[in-house]
């Protein structure tokens, strides 16, 4: 049975928590702080925060630094929302599970796990901290719902950080199933992931794993000629394949500036069949400028399959981007790990429940332009009119703001 989600931030922020189990003092603060975080201008650390929440830069601190049995259920409250979407019949609950890492600048030396980590903006290693992301892709939709956030400790003060990833992933497989109402398609991670220890992790939890393979990828043809008549077991490869020659691959899609290929073939280092999916991107006379080559575990699954949900993993860049951009992700003036978590988590669940309210105001349509400036806007011009009205005693007539024809608070929107 599908619920009804009630309009605006605040009221699909109070819905959400009442789904969630809280102590009285964690839903204040929670209804505090999120009420007016997408309205905030300027740098999201807590001094910033406390002029707008009404608390105190303080009580925030403490807040994000609590441990154990005192720290917010970032978890919980991810699932909440998405599992209020799909109840609520706005989203279709076939997902994909993405995991991806992001540079975090961070200046100083205090700064628990601080270390060099690899800046994909700048193309190059760089001091700072990392964080660890793992989110929910809707197939239908594309639409992307973070769930999991952690820092990366570097090499020098632990082990590989491939590891850490792994047993992120690991945990996320093994919290999602108890979620039955969370159906997952695949787990999709860009190249840095296509490595046995996690083809293991993935496979292990009764999931396809879709990735992109080096160029230089041992693969060999596998071999389903006549049975010979010799001793020995029997013939499996059939030669190694090479992407300069890619003649015993099936095309099944070609236009005038891409070109489809696929085949199933035994990958050497992983011990398993692939389906291997190559892309060529061609010139103006149909010459090869460039490919990617992508895999999936389930040789079972198309090839135009495998390109779309590959493509997918794409919305999970967005969730850094615009959390950088425009929610202070890496704004958090704080240098326990702990707290470093606690102002990610809180950053990615207003990006959460934002995204829950654009999907409510989108009635049901099959696509979603989502962007966090204009929901900014309109917000920080919600709350601006608001403290007006309450100065001047007229409160009781914010709703005949929120319902003017000529849309009042959404001055200054690029959508508008």
């Amino acid at each position: 049975m599908q619920t009804q989600l009630p309009a605006g931030l605040i009221g699909i922020l109070h819905h959400v928590l009442k789904t969630v189990s809280l102590r009285k003092t964690q839903r204040n603060f929670l209804v505090v702080i999120l009420s007016v975080y997408l309205a905030v201008p300027g740098r999201y650390n807590a001094p910033n925060l406390s002029r707008y929440a009404g608390c105190s830069d303080r009580t925030i601190r403490r807040w994000h630094h609590r441990r154990d049995d005192g720290a917010l259920p970032w978890w919980d409250l991810h699932m909440a929302v998405v599992t209020t979407a799909v109840r609520s019949g706005l989203l279709f609950p076939l997902f994909l599970l993405s995991i991806d890492a992001s540079f975090q600048r961070k200046s100083g030396t205090k700064t628990q796990n601080i270390g060099s980590f690899w800046n994909g903006s700048t193309g190059r290693s760089e001091r700072g901290t990392e964080l660890s992301c793992c989110a929910l892709i809707n197939v239908q939709m594309r639409q992307v719902f973070p769930i999991h956030a952690q820092q990366t400790r570097p090499k020098k003060e632990c082990r590989d950080r491939l590891v850490q990833y792994n047993d992120q992933l690991d945990a996320v497989l093994g919290e999602l199933e108890h979620h039955p109402e969370i159906l997952l398609r695949a787990v999709v991670a860009d190249g840095q992931y296509a490595k046995d220890l996690f083809v293991e992790t993935v496979t292990g939890h009764g999931f396809a794993l879709i990735s992109k393979l080096q160029r230089n990828a041992n693969l060999n043809y596998v071999y389903d000629g006549p049975d010979q008549q010799r001793r020995g077991p029997k013939r499996k490869h059939d030669g190694k394949v090479t992407f300069a020659d890619l003649s015993r691959f099936d095309v099944v899609n070609e236009s005038a500036a891409e070109r489809i290929l696929t085949q199933v073939v035994w990958g050497v280092r992983w011990k398993r069949l692939l389906r291997v999916v190559v892309i060529q991107v061609l010139d103006h006379h149909g010459q090869v400028i460039k490919y990617a080559v992508l895999f999936s575990t389930d040789i079972t699954m198309s090839a135009s399959e495998v390109v779309a949900l590959y493509r997918s993993r794409f919305e999970i860049e967005y969730v850094f981007r615009d959390g950088k951009q425009f929610l202070g992700l890496q704004d958090a003036q704080m240098r326990t790990q702990q707290a470093l978590e606690s102002h990610w988590n809180l950053t990615l669940l207003v990006m959460n429940l934002a995204r829950l309210e654009a999907l409510r105001a989108n009635n049901g349509a099959q696509t979603l332009v989502f962007g966090v400036e204009d929901l900014k806007r309109r917000a920080y011009n919600a709350l601006f009119a608001q403290v007006i009205l309450v100065n001047l005693g007229l409160e009781a007539r914010f709703e005949e703001l929120i319902a003017n024809p000529s849309g009042p608070l959404n001055f200054g929107l690029k959508a508008a």
